[in-house]
């Protein structure tokens, strides 16, 4: 088989299996947090940390590698990140941690009952008292309203469900003068003996529903909930006061991610001038088509890998009754990282070993001879670049002058300057778009997170790596070249702003929103005389309306004591005995809203976008690739990385979570301090994305308008040496033909 062709294969894995890996670490960050308990302010540092040493390496590796056997350096980069990915997996078996201990004794104590309720002259008042009585009846039978009697099944929170529905029997009865109190202190006396006997089993219950996605009227789950999230005040030193900072562990992850990023310098900028030296100009962007379409598809593998590790604990044996649903999992982060790493090493190795086809790769032809590439040949080594260096370039004074003199004729190419600072704008408006993007979707819209993520995936990933696709077709196709191939990188990006500027007036009143806006009256304190008692002071936002149609921030926020799982199957929840709702139910399914229609309409401006922004980036890439001195190639690649990372990818996400944040009306507290945003405002969060993107990327446009103005004589089709080897083959062909025929 062409060497070529093996070469391509394996340089495509290596990119996929680099992009799977850059994916996977954001599914894992959770689990390292927990299992090492590292602050998020720390395990956000570590994300970067690639970044972090890739931006001042690329511009000395790039430059170093195109000077010597591509493949070898390749090779050498992968094998360095797949033993990144390994040694970042180390810490969990080099400092085991166990399961953090909660301190629950609080809890356990407020569960069982006071020894005096065991007492024959125990006092109505005082069962009162008594928290999980208290939790299950509403306020209003505590003081002197009628409420009718109700049985409801399937409770996740039930405490001997039947006695507390023969209690709530007999209130109303002593409550219409039909009956006195002894047949209630009979049920309450029965109810409280089991608890005695049936703790654990109680405190199983609360746990379950502790650890639901919803918070409702009941101050022990409540309690409970605060002591998993490190947000009740009596148990702070579990999450809030946590000062170990594991320095171990965490200078482990963040040394092998440092050595991460220099290993991913690399592939990209070495690999890409090393198939344009072996594949004809017109099929390249074809080839560089393909590439891109195999390793855009490795951040979906990334997550689905993730999310199967996830499933699985850190440790054997999983601790009973602990589930992936409950606060405390920690999901099994390091077999990911081994995962990779592992399959990474065998392309890697292959890489590194690549034979050369002969020594002659590295020998330049004298002015009288020529040289034709062999069919199957690979040059590994770049046939622009003249391996013989002068004398003084071999000192450190002369390596040095060599050095800055590529850079400044890459610098010097006005093409190219022009797109990098456009591939710069472009990225500082998409990588902070795309980062809060999930976000936005779930509260302007109302879409779950799981569903965005199968959403941006099906429309954004696969519609961008079709696009790609069909770019590289259209660019070889109708031999789009010089200022043909600039004006159809202008004409894609104007096309891909106007459909941001779209997105502009696809706004909706969602549910979510509907919460923010009715909490303007009341300055968004959802807290009123009918929930005051009920613990809802850090409930997780979790909308339910009435029959009606009026919108709760929770079920705890309606005042609603009790849940029912309708529906097993499809997870249908009922709330019931809510204070603050006229007729005592609230559902998910009595809430409408108007988004359908906007959804459908955002998502199709999604995919069209999506597609449209993927058919420029073979143009766009074969732009840079050809506006620079041929021997240079990996060197303008190489800068280009470094100024992209540096102005684009690292400041992105911090502008963008300024604006996100600019626009937020609740504030969730976590640790007695401001925490992530629960509700934005609708309007401003809508414009103030879209109109940044959109303004970022008209700032673009004029790079793009620079680059078209200079293109004129840009050649990145045709490759004059493709002619000469040509001619040169033929010459080659008749005069071995006369020799031949001589000696016959």
């Amino acid at each position: 088989m062409d060497r070529v062709y093996i070469f391509l294969g394996l340089f495509a894995t290596v990119l996929f299996l680099e992009a799977t890996g850059g994916s996977y670490m954001i599914s894992a960050v959770q689990s390292i947090e927990r299992q090492f308990q590292i602050p998020s302010k720390l395990s956000g540092f570590l994300i970067s940390a690639s970044d972090i040493s890739y931006v001042p390496t690329v511009i000395f590796i790039s430059y170093l590698g195109s000077r010597g056997n591509r493949a070898k350096w390749i090779g050498a980069g992968t094998v360095l990140m797949a033993m990144a990915h390994i040694f970042t997996a180390t810490p969990n078996f080099i400092f085991p941690a166990e399961q953090p201990k909660l301190n629950l004794t609080t809890i356990e104590e407020t569960l069982l009952p006071a020894k005096l309720l065991s007492e024959a002259d125990a006092k109505l008042e005082q069962f009162f008292e008594y928290q999980p009585i208290r939790d299950r009846i509403p306020s209003d039978l505590l003081s002197t309203d009628d409420t009718p009697f109700k049985v409801y099944e399937q409770s996740l929170y039930s405490l001997d469900e039947p006695l507390i529905s023969q209690a709530l029997h007999h209130m109303n009865l002593i409550l219409s003068g039909d009956e006195d109190e002894k047949p209630l202190l009979e049920v309450l006396r029965k109810f409280v003996k089991n608890r005695h006997i049936n703790t654990q089993e109680d405190f199983a219950i609360i746990r379950r529903a502790a650890i639901a996605p919803f918070t409702f009227c009941g101050k022990l789950v409540n309690d409970l909930r605060s002591v998993l999230t490190g947000s009740f005040v009596p148990f702070l030193d579990l999450k809030c006061h946590q000062k170990s900072s594991n320095v171990g562990p965490l200078l482990i992850i963040f040394t092998a991610l440092l050595a991460l990023g220099i290993g991913r310098t690399m592939p990209w900028s070495l690999g890409i001038p090393l198939i344009d030296d072996n594949v004809k100009k017109h099929s390249m962007p074809l080839y560089f088509a393909c590439i891109s379409f195999i390793r855009i598809l490795g951040p979906i593998t990334g997550f689905i890998i993730g999310s199967l590790a996830n499933k699985l604990y850190f440790t054997t044996p999983t601790p009973q009754g602990l589930s992936p649903t409950d606060p405390t999992w920690i999901g099994a982060w390091w077999l990911g990282f081994l995962l990779i790493g592992i399959i990474t090493i065998l392309p890697s190795c292959i890489l590194f070993f690549f034979p050369a086809s002969s020594n002659s790769d590295k020998v330049m032809p004298t002015e009288n001879e020529t040289k034709p590439k062999k069919k199957n040949q690979l040059l590994l080594f770049d046939k622009h670049m003249d391996e013989k260096r002068s004398p003084e370039e071999q000192t450190l004074k002369g390596g040095a002058k060599a050095f800055l003199k590529s850079y400044k004729d890459v610098v010097g190419s006005k093409i190219y300057v022009g797109t990098v600072i456009g591939r710069i704008l472009d990225v500082l408006a998409f990588k902070g778009y795309v980062v809060f993007l999930p976000k936005y979707l779930e509260n302007h819209y109302g879409i779950p997170q799981y569903r965005v993520q199968l959403y941006m995936a099906a429309f954004g990933v696969f519609g961008f790596a079709l696009g790609t696709i069909t770019g590289g077709l259209i660019t070889r196709k109708f031999k789009l070249n010089g200022r043909k191939v600039a004006l159809f990188v202008l004409i894609v990006s104007t096309i891909n702003t106007l459909m941001y500027l779209s997105k502009c007036f696809l706004g909706c009143h969602s549910i979510v929103n509907s919460v923010g806006l009715d909490g303007a009256s009341t300055n968004f304190n959802y807290t009123r005389s009918c929930n005051m008692d009920c613990g809802c002071q850090g409930a997780q936002l979790f909308p339910v309306c009435d029959p009606s149609g009026n919108v709760y921030y929770s079920p705890c926020h309606a005042g609603c004591r009790h849940v029912s799982v309708l529906d097993l199957g499809s997870y249908n929840l009922e709330f019931s005995d809510c204070d603050c709702v006229p007729g005592k139910i609230v559902k998910k399914e009595f809430c409408h809203d108007n988004c359908s229609f906007m959804t459908v309409a955002f998502f199709v401006t999604v995919m069209i976008g999506a597609f449209i922004a993927g058919t420029g980036v073979v143009p766009g890439m074969l732009i840079l690739l050809r506006s620079v001195p041929p021997a240079t190639r990996s060197i303008s690649l190489g800068l280009q990385g470094f100024l992209v990372s540096l102005l684009g990818t690292l400041p992105s996400p911090v502008i963008w979570g300024f604006i996100i944040d600019s626009a937020c009306l609740v504030w969730e507290q976590t640790c007695s301090s401001r925490g992530a945003c629960a509700i934005y405002d609708p309007i401003k969060l809508r414009l103030r994305m879209h109109l940044l993107y959109v303004a970022i990327r008209m700032i673009s446009m004029f790079s793009d308008l620079y680059v078209l103005y200079h293109s004129k004589n840009l050649n990145i089709l045709e490759d004059p040496d493709e002619d000469n080897e040509q001619d040169e083959n033929e010459e080659v062909k008749r005069v071995e033909d006369i020799q031949l025929s001589t000696m016959h």
